[in-house]
């Protein structure tokens, strides 16, 4: 009896052992089942989302046509024509324009903006000399020396005119675009006073103050190079977003002398695909 007791014993821990055993490979084919299929159900809305990035993106329904740039200088002389404490300054103005005509030519609640807002600015220059703003510019002084008030934590926001009512009344001191597209995104870089209290000496007793001065006070232009990047936010009145990171570098130099003959303009006529809004998916 107890020879039979003891069998019994054993395989009651051999049952319960194998029972055991049983368990533990029943979870690890669970959750090795459930890795796999995570990883695949992964891949497959990875693999959807991309296809679906693409065909949205294929045609674009805004892009950047142009960039204008037109770069010059400023200075104030402070000792009464003198010419022996001038502060100088270099700005460098952007016109961009957006295309809205790739998808469709007709005017469409697709290819209009409702909102539109610029941020993710950065510049960069050799030269730490001066302070450098950047913002919105009313374009009917583009090309002219205007003090501008840097941007905003929050970027660049701009009204939008939706109407030709609107647009008849709109004032250009306000960071203001049209609904379709119609005018550019008007913008100023100012670097100034990246040289204070400079003596400049003129062989006729006359300067201009324009790019010119640059030359006269010995400022090395590859210093003041400036290279200006952002990116353009847009709402279509779909309600659908669209991105573009714009990158310009802004060379003053040239051949012929550049921005030392008084200013340099330059129209950057976008490649195909290089500057395309992005539709941002929800």
């Amino acid at each position: 009896m107890k020879r039979n007791e003891k069998n019994l014993k054993k395989k009651s821990i051999d049952i319960k052992l194998i029972i055991l055993i049983d368990i533990i490979l029943l979870i690890a084919v669970f959750f090795a089942y459930k890795n796999i299929y995570t990883v695949e159900t992964r891949k497959t809305i990875y693999a959807e989302a991309s296809e679906k990035f693409v065909e949205e993106n294929k045609q674009p329904v805004f892009k950047i046509g142009k960039i204008i740039l037109y770069s010059s200088a400023n200075a104030i002389d402070n000792s009464d024509g003198q010419l022996k404490d001038i502060d100088i300054s270099q700005f460098t103005d952007l016109q961009v324009y957006i295309d809205n005509t790739k998808k469709s030519p007709e005017i469409t609640a697709e290819n209009t903006i409702n909102e539109m807002y610029i941020d993710n600015i950065k510049f960069s220059i050799k030269s730490n000399n001066g302070t450098k703003s950047f913002n919105y510019k009313n374009p009917f002084d583009f090309g002219k020396f205007i003090q501008l008030d840097n941007y905003r934590d929050d970027g660049i926001l701009f009204q939008i005119s939706n109407t030709n009512e609107e647009d008849a009344l709109v004032n250009y001191n306000d960071n203001v675009f049209f609904t379709d597209c119609s005018n550019p995104i008007s913008l100023g870089f100012v670097n100034k006073d990246l040289l204070t209290g400079c003596e400049v000496n003129s062989t006729n007793g006359s300067i201009t103050f324009d790019g010119s001065i640059l030359r006269s006070a010995n400022i090395q232009l590859e210093d003041i190079n400036p290279s200006i990047s952002f990116t353009i936010h847009l709402t279509n009145n779909y309600n659908e977003k669209f991105t573009c990171n714009v990158d310009v570098d802004v060379d003053l130099s040239a051949s012929d002398g550049g921005i030392y003959n008084g200013y340099i303009m330059k129209v950057i006529n976008c490649e195909e695909d290089k500057y395309n809004f992005l539709k941002v998916s929800d």
